[in-house]
Protein backbone atom coordinates (compact mmCIF):
# COMPACT_ATOMS: atom_id res chain seq x y z
CA UNK A 1 0.00 0.00 0.00
CA UNK A 2 1.08 3.43 -0.22
CA UNK A 3 -0.85 6.55 0.92
CA UNK A 4 0.23 10.66 1.27
CA UNK A 5 -0.69 14.23 1.60
CA UNK A 6 0.83 17.15 0.19
CA UNK A 7 0.55 20.58 -0.85
CA UNK A 8 2.48 22.65 -3.79
CA UNK A 9 4.46 25.77 -2.70
CA UNK A 10 2.50 27.59 -3.91
CA UNK A 11 -1.09 26.73 -2.39
CA UNK A 12 -3.42 23.92 -3.49
CA UNK A 13 -3.00 19.99 -3.47
CA UNK A 14 0.34 18.17 -4.07
CA UNK A 15 1.40 18.36 -7.74
CA UNK A 16 3.05 15.20 -9.10
CA UNK A 17 5.48 16.54 -12.20
CA UNK A 18 6.14 14.14 -15.69
CA UNK A 19 7.14 15.42 -18.80
CA UNK A 20 4.29 15.15 -21.15
CA UNK A 21 5.25 12.15 -23.56
CA UNK A 22 7.35 10.34 -21.12
CA UNK A 23 6.56 6.62 -20.32
CA UNK A 24 7.39 7.28 -16.24
CA UNK A 25 7.92 9.61 -13.94
CA UNK A 26 10.59 9.77 -11.15
CA UNK A 27 8.64 8.61 -7.86
CA UNK A 28 10.35 9.23 -4.86
CA UNK A 29 8.07 12.46 -3.43
CA UNK A 30 6.45 12.15 -6.56
CA UNK A 31 2.96 9.91 -6.20
CA UNK A 32 -0.20 11.31 -6.35
CA UNK A 33 -2.53 8.37 -5.63
CA UNK A 34 -3.97 5.73 -2.71
CA UNK A 35 -2.93 2.10 -3.34
CA UNK A 36 -4.09 -0.93 -1.65
CA UNK A 37 -3.19 -4.44 -2.59
CA UNK A 38 -3.55 -6.97 0.24
CA UNK A 39 -3.05 -10.55 -1.41
CA UNK A 40 -4.34 -13.87 0.17
CA UNK A 41 -3.30 -17.52 -0.45
CA UNK A 42 -4.54 -20.61 0.15
CA UNK A 43 -3.34 -24.10 0.47
CA UNK A 44 -5.98 -26.28 -0.63
CA UNK A 45 -4.28 -30.03 -1.70
CA UNK A 46 -1.04 -31.57 -2.26
CA UNK A 47 -0.73 -33.98 -5.00
CA UNK A 48 2.59 -35.84 -6.38
CA UNK A 49 4.72 -33.66 -4.92
CA UNK A 50 2.89 -29.96 -6.25
CA UNK A 51 0.65 -27.89 -4.00
CA UNK A 52 -2.71 -26.54 -5.39
CA UNK A 53 -3.87 -22.57 -4.26
CA UNK A 54 -6.33 -20.14 -4.60
CA UNK A 55 -4.70 -17.06 -5.01
CA UNK A 56 -7.08 -13.63 -4.20
CA UNK A 57 -5.99 -9.47 -4.38
CA UNK A 58 -8.61 -7.30 -3.73
CA UNK A 59 -7.34 -3.61 -4.84
CA UNK A 60 -7.57 -0.24 -4.59
CA UNK A 61 -6.70 2.66 -6.60
CA UNK A 62 -7.27 6.34 -6.84
CA UNK A 63 -4.88 8.76 -8.33
CA UNK A 64 -5.97 12.30 -6.51
CA UNK A 65 -8.55 14.12 -7.70
CA UNK A 66 -9.71 11.22 -9.80
CA UNK A 67 -13.61 10.07 -9.20
CA UNK A 68 -15.08 6.22 -8.58
CA UNK A 69 -18.34 7.24 -9.91
CA UNK A 70 -19.31 10.52 -11.80
CA UNK A 71 -21.52 12.80 -9.49
CA UNK A 72 -22.50 16.25 -8.15
CA UNK A 73 -19.79 16.74 -5.30
CA UNK A 74 -21.22 15.90 -2.17
CA UNK A 75 -24.01 13.63 -3.46
CA UNK A 76 -23.58 10.18 -2.92
CA UNK A 77 -22.17 9.02 -5.99
CA UNK A 78 -19.62 11.93 -5.93
CA UNK A 79 -16.59 9.50 -5.26
CA UNK A 80 -15.36 10.38 -1.94
CA UNK A 81 -15.21 6.59 -1.00
CA UNK A 82 -12.50 4.55 -2.22
CA UNK A 83 -13.98 1.07 -4.15
CA UNK A 84 -12.39 -2.34 -3.85
CA UNK A 85 -11.63 -4.23 -6.92
CA UNK A 86 -10.62 -7.99 -7.53
CA UNK A 87 -7.18 -7.15 -9.01
CA UNK A 88 -6.31 -10.92 -9.15
CA UNK A 89 -8.40 -14.00 -8.24
CA UNK A 90 -6.46 -17.21 -9.83
CA UNK A 91 -5.83 -21.04 -9.03
CA UNK A 92 -2.96 -22.39 -9.41
CA UNK A 93 -0.69 -26.18 -8.73
CA UNK A 94 2.97 -25.32 -8.00
CA UNK A 95 5.89 -27.27 -8.89
CA UNK A 96 4.06 -30.23 -10.90
CA UNK A 97 6.45 -32.81 -12.23
CA UNK A 98 4.71 -33.86 -15.06
CA UNK A 99 5.02 -30.36 -16.38
CA UNK A 100 8.78 -29.33 -16.02
CA UNK A 101 8.18 -28.99 -12.27
CA UNK A 102 6.23 -25.64 -13.62
CA UNK A 103 2.85 -23.78 -12.65
CA UNK A 104 -0.68 -24.61 -14.23
CA UNK A 105 -2.82 -21.70 -13.79
CA UNK A 106 -6.07 -20.09 -14.81
CA UNK A 107 -8.12 -17.17 -13.86
CA UNK A 108 -7.40 -13.04 -13.48
CA UNK A 109 -3.88 -12.33 -12.59
CA UNK A 110 -1.01 -9.53 -12.52
CA UNK A 111 1.63 -11.42 -15.30
CA UNK A 112 4.65 -11.15 -16.78
CA UNK A 113 5.38 -8.33 -14.88
CA UNK A 114 9.53 -7.03 -15.48
CA UNK A 115 9.92 -3.32 -13.73
CA UNK A 116 12.08 -0.79 -13.26
CA UNK A 117 11.64 0.09 -8.95
CA UNK A 118 12.60 3.57 -8.69
CA UNK A 119 10.36 5.40 -11.41
CA UNK A 120 7.64 2.52 -11.84
CA UNK A 121 8.47 1.41 -15.22
CA UNK A 122 6.89 -1.77 -16.27
CA UNK A 123 9.06 -3.03 -19.41
CA UNK A 124 7.04 -5.76 -19.64
CA UNK A 125 3.08 -6.73 -18.29
CA UNK A 126 0.33 -8.58 -19.68
CA UNK A 127 -2.52 -8.48 -17.15
CA UNK A 128 -5.37 -9.88 -17.64
CA UNK A 129 -7.81 -13.11 -17.44
CA UNK A 130 -6.36 -15.48 -18.92
CA UNK A 131 -4.51 -19.50 -18.84
CA UNK A 132 -1.28 -20.41 -18.55
CA UNK A 133 1.77 -23.10 -17.79
CA UNK A 134 4.38 -20.99 -16.22
CA UNK A 135 8.41 -21.30 -15.37
CA UNK A 136 8.28 -25.51 -17.33
CA UNK A 137 11.87 -26.42 -16.81
CA UNK A 138 13.61 -27.17 -20.65
CA UNK A 139 16.68 -27.53 -19.65
CA UNK A 140 18.68 -24.23 -20.29
CA UNK A 141 16.23 -22.13 -18.57
CA UNK A 142 12.40 -21.87 -17.93
CA UNK A 143 9.66 -21.75 -20.17
CA UNK A 144 6.04 -19.74 -20.27
CA UNK A 145 3.43 -19.53 -22.31
CA UNK A 146 0.18 -17.80 -21.79
CA UNK A 147 -3.56 -16.81 -23.58
CA UNK A 148 -4.74 -13.52 -22.02
CA UNK A 149 -7.73 -11.28 -22.57
CA UNK A 150 -9.22 -7.89 -21.42
CA UNK A 151 -12.11 -8.94 -19.16
CA UNK A 152 -13.49 -5.02 -19.50
CA UNK A 153 -13.69 -5.77 -23.62
CA UNK A 154 -17.03 -6.41 -24.74
CA UNK A 155 -18.29 -9.79 -25.40
CA UNK A 156 -18.31 -9.79 -29.75
CA UNK A 157 -14.44 -8.28 -29.50
CA UNK A 158 -11.70 -8.93 -27.15
CA UNK A 159 -8.02 -8.50 -27.31
CA UNK A 160 -6.18 -11.61 -27.08
CA UNK A 161 -2.31 -11.85 -26.39
CA UNK A 162 -0.47 -15.22 -26.07
CA UNK A 163 2.75 -13.59 -24.34
CA UNK A 164 5.63 -16.13 -24.40
CA UNK A 165 8.91 -15.90 -22.28
CA UNK A 166 12.12 -18.14 -21.70
CA UNK A 167 14.11 -17.06 -18.47
CA UNK A 168 17.23 -18.22 -16.14
CA UNK A 169 19.03 -18.88 -19.21
CA UNK A 170 22.59 -18.89 -17.77
CA UNK A 171 25.26 -16.95 -19.68
CA UNK A 172 28.48 -15.52 -17.47
CA UNK A 173 29.51 -16.23 -13.85
CA UNK A 174 26.25 -14.66 -11.89
CA UNK A 175 24.71 -13.67 -15.33
CA UNK A 176 20.88 -14.44 -16.93
CA UNK A 177 19.33 -14.13 -19.96
CA UNK A 178 15.21 -13.15 -20.20
CA UNK A 179 13.29 -13.01 -23.92
CA UNK A 180 10.21 -11.63 -23.77
CA UNK A 181 7.49 -12.14 -27.28
CA UNK A 182 3.86 -11.55 -27.35
CA UNK A 183 1.77 -11.59 -29.92
CA UNK A 184 -1.57 -9.77 -29.72
CA UNK A 185 -4.77 -9.54 -32.44
CA UNK A 186 -8.52 -8.76 -31.78
CA UNK A 187 -10.88 -12.12 -31.90
CA UNK A 188 -14.00 -10.32 -32.82
CA UNK A 189 -17.72 -11.34 -34.30
CA UNK A 190 -20.66 -9.62 -35.26
CA UNK A 191 -22.83 -8.26 -32.87
CA UNK A 192 -25.98 -10.09 -32.96
CA UNK A 193 -28.64 -7.37 -31.38
CA UNK A 194 -27.08 -4.76 -33.90
CA UNK A 195 -26.01 -5.94 -36.67
CA UNK A 196 -23.02 -4.00 -35.95
CA UNK A 197 -19.50 -5.83 -37.23
CA UNK A 198 -16.76 -3.87 -34.91
CA UNK A 199 -14.06 -2.33 -35.99
CA UNK A 200 -10.85 -3.93 -37.18
CA UNK A 201 -7.94 -3.15 -34.79
CA UNK A 202 -3.78 -3.24 -36.00
CA UNK A 203 -2.16 -6.30 -34.95
CA UNK A 204 0.73 -5.91 -32.17
CA UNK A 205 3.85 -8.09 -31.50
CA UNK A 206 6.76 -7.33 -29.31
CA UNK A 207 10.18 -8.94 -28.60
CA UNK A 208 11.92 -7.68 -25.42
CA UNK A 209 15.14 -9.16 -24.67
CA UNK A 210 17.06 -8.63 -20.93
CA UNK A 211 19.99 -9.74 -19.46
CA UNK A 212 21.20 -9.32 -15.66
CA UNK A 213 24.50 -9.58 -14.36
CA UNK A 214 25.70 -9.37 -10.44
CA UNK A 215 28.76 -8.17 -9.28
CA UNK A 216 28.97 -5.12 -11.19
CA UNK A 217 30.18 -2.38 -8.90
CA UNK A 218 29.48 -4.60 -6.20
CA UNK A 219 25.51 -4.92 -7.16
CA UNK A 220 23.03 -6.01 -9.95
CA UNK A 221 23.02 -4.17 -13.49
CA UNK A 222 20.36 -5.12 -15.75
CA UNK A 223 20.60 -4.04 -19.54
CA UNK A 224 17.92 -4.35 -22.38
CA UNK A 225 16.45 -3.86 -25.55
CA UNK A 226 12.76 -3.97 -26.79
CA UNK A 227 10.80 -3.63 -30.05
CA UNK A 228 7.26 -2.79 -29.90
CA UNK A 229 4.84 -2.98 -32.93
CA UNK A 230 1.39 -1.80 -33.77
CA UNK A 231 -0.01 -1.19 -36.50
CA UNK A 232 1.88 1.64 -38.23
CA UNK A 233 3.53 2.66 -35.29
CA UNK A 234 7.01 0.75 -34.42
CA UNK A 235 9.00 1.56 -31.01
CA UNK A 236 12.44 0.44 -29.63
CA UNK A 237 14.13 1.41 -26.41
CA UNK A 238 17.31 0.11 -24.57
CA UNK A 239 17.30 0.28 -21.13
CA UNK A 240 20.13 -0.09 -18.20
CA UNK A 241 19.81 0.23 -14.13
CA UNK A 242 22.33 -0.46 -12.15
CA UNK A 243 21.32 -1.48 -8.05
CA UNK A 244 24.16 -1.41 -5.77
CA UNK A 245 25.02 -0.95 -1.68
CA UNK A 246 27.89 1.92 -1.04
CA UNK A 247 28.48 1.66 3.06
CA UNK A 248 25.53 3.00 4.42
CA UNK A 249 23.79 4.09 1.27
CA UNK A 250 22.05 2.33 -1.22
CA UNK A 251 22.36 3.53 -4.86
CA UNK A 252 20.12 3.03 -7.83
CA UNK A 253 20.19 4.38 -11.28
CA UNK A 254 18.36 3.84 -14.49
CA UNK A 255 18.89 5.25 -18.60
CA UNK A 256 16.67 4.61 -20.94
CA UNK A 257 16.17 5.74 -24.60
CA UNK A 258 12.86 5.27 -26.91
CA UNK A 259 12.81 5.81 -30.43
CA UNK A 260 8.98 5.97 -31.98
CA UNK A 261 8.41 5.72 -35.24
CA UNK A 262 4.53 6.68 -36.04
CA UNK A 263 2.57 7.59 -39.54
CA UNK A 264 2.23 11.30 -40.25
CA UNK A 265 5.32 12.84 -38.10
CA UNK A 266 4.03 11.75 -34.94
CA UNK A 267 6.69 9.85 -33.80
CA UNK A 268 9.44 10.90 -30.94
CA UNK A 269 12.61 10.64 -29.23
CA UNK A 270 12.71 10.30 -25.57
CA UNK A 271 16.16 10.23 -23.47
CA UNK A 272 15.49 9.36 -19.17
CA UNK A 273 18.21 9.21 -17.07
CA UNK A 274 18.32 9.69 -13.31
CA UNK A 275 19.40 8.12 -9.46
CA UNK A 276 18.26 7.72 -6.22
CA UNK A 277 20.19 7.41 -2.80
CA UNK A 278 19.12 6.10 -0.12
CA UNK A 279 21.18 7.02 3.37
CA UNK A 280 20.99 5.26 6.45
CA UNK A 281 21.30 7.32 9.70
CA UNK A 282 20.34 5.53 12.88
CA UNK A 283 17.67 4.14 14.43
CA UNK A 284 14.67 4.05 12.58
CA UNK A 285 15.97 7.18 10.40
CA UNK A 286 17.26 7.71 6.66
CA UNK A 287 17.87 9.99 3.92
CA UNK A 288 16.50 9.72 0.38
CA UNK A 289 17.73 12.10 -2.67
CA UNK A 290 16.38 11.40 -6.17
CA UNK A 291 17.88 13.59 -9.28
CA UNK A 292 15.91 12.53 -12.40
CA UNK A 293 15.98 14.44 -16.26
CA UNK A 294 13.76 13.71 -19.40
CA UNK A 295 13.88 14.98 -23.02
CA UNK A 296 11.14 14.23 -25.42
CA UNK A 297 12.51 15.51 -28.85
CA UNK A 298 9.41 15.49 -31.41
CA UNK A 299 9.53 14.67 -34.91
CA UNK A 300 7.22 18.13 -35.17
CA UNK A 301 7.54 20.65 -32.87
CA UNK A 302 10.06 22.18 -29.85
CA UNK A 303 12.07 19.76 -27.38
CA UNK A 304 10.24 19.49 -24.20
CA UNK A 305 12.85 18.94 -20.74
CA UNK A 306 11.74 18.03 -17.03
CA UNK A 307 14.49 18.20 -14.64
CA UNK A 308 12.50 16.61 -10.72
CA UNK A 309 14.95 16.72 -7.60
CA UNK A 310 12.92 15.35 -4.36
CA UNK A 311 14.93 15.40 -1.12
CA UNK A 312 13.34 13.25 1.49
CA UNK A 313 13.96 12.09 5.56
CA UNK A 314 12.30 8.84 6.61
CA UNK A 315 11.39 6.94 9.69
CA UNK A 316 11.24 2.57 8.54
CA UNK A 317 10.33 -0.09 10.60
CA UNK A 318 14.21 -1.55 10.34
CA UNK A 319 17.89 -0.46 9.00
CA UNK A 320 17.99 -1.06 5.42
CA UNK A 321 16.51 0.72 2.27
CA UNK A 322 14.26 -2.03 1.58
CA UNK A 323 12.61 -1.67 5.35
CA UNK A 324 8.96 -1.74 5.41
CA UNK A 325 6.74 0.19 6.42
CA UNK A 326 8.32 3.52 5.57
CA UNK A 327 6.67 6.86 6.14
CA UNK A 328 8.47 9.77 4.39
CA UNK A 329 8.77 13.86 4.63
CA UNK A 330 9.67 15.13 1.75
CA UNK A 331 10.46 18.56 -0.36
CA UNK A 332 9.83 18.22 -4.47
CA UNK A 333 11.40 20.52 -6.92
CA UNK A 334 11.09 20.04 -10.89
CA UNK A 335 12.07 22.56 -13.71
CA UNK A 336 10.63 22.72 -16.99
CA UNK A 337 11.25 24.63 -19.86
CA UNK A 338 8.66 26.31 -22.59
CA UNK A 339 7.76 23.37 -24.73
CA UNK A 340 7.05 21.56 -21.49
CA UNK A 341 5.09 24.18 -20.04
CA UNK A 342 2.87 24.51 -23.17
CA UNK A 343 1.84 20.73 -23.21
CA UNK A 344 1.18 20.76 -19.81
CA UNK A 345 -1.43 23.82 -20.81
CA UNK A 346 -2.70 21.99 -23.73
CA UNK A 347 -3.11 18.99 -21.59
CA UNK A 348 -4.95 20.73 -19.38
CA UNK A 349 -2.98 18.89 -16.58
CA UNK A 350 -3.20 19.35 -13.05
CA UNK A 351 0.22 20.53 -12.88
CA UNK A 352 -0.89 23.26 -15.33
CA UNK A 353 -3.81 23.96 -12.83
CA UNK A 354 -1.18 26.02 -10.11
CA UNK A 355 1.60 26.42 -12.60
CA UNK A 356 0.76 27.06 -15.88
CA UNK A 357 2.25 30.24 -16.02
CA UNK A 358 5.68 28.97 -14.46
CA UNK A 359 8.24 26.85 -15.64
CA UNK A 360 8.77 25.25 -11.88
CA UNK A 361 7.45 24.01 -9.27
CA UNK A 362 7.43 22.34 -5.68
CA UNK A 363 5.22 19.41 -3.68
CA UNK A 364 5.91 19.27 0.43
CA UNK A 365 4.71 15.89 1.25
CA UNK A 366 4.31 13.38 3.34
CA UNK A 367 3.76 9.39 2.62
CA UNK A 368 3.59 6.00 3.91
CA UNK A 369 4.64 2.97 2.01
CA UNK A 370 4.34 -0.91 2.61
CA UNK A 371 5.22 -2.91 -0.44
CA UNK A 372 6.62 -6.88 -1.26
Amino acid sequence: MRAGVGVTARGGTQVCFQLPGADTKWRLGNECDYVIEPSFSAKLASYEGADWHVHFMPSVYRAWGGNEFVGAPGSEESGDDLVARYGQVYTYGNNISALGNGKLWVGRRFYNRLQLGINDQFLEKNDGDGAGLEDVNVGFGKLSVAVMMNPSDTGFDNRLTIPIRLTNIKTFKDGELAVYVSGADNTQTKNQLTGVEPAKKAKAATLGVYHTQGGVLGGNLLVGAKYEREGGIKTARVMAQESTQFGATAFDAIAEFRNRDAPNNAGDKWYSIGARTDTYISGPFRFLAELGHDRISPDVGNTRSLTKLTLAGAVSGGNTAGSRPTIRLFVTHAVWNEAARQAFVAGGSRTAEIYGDKKSGTSIGIQGETWW
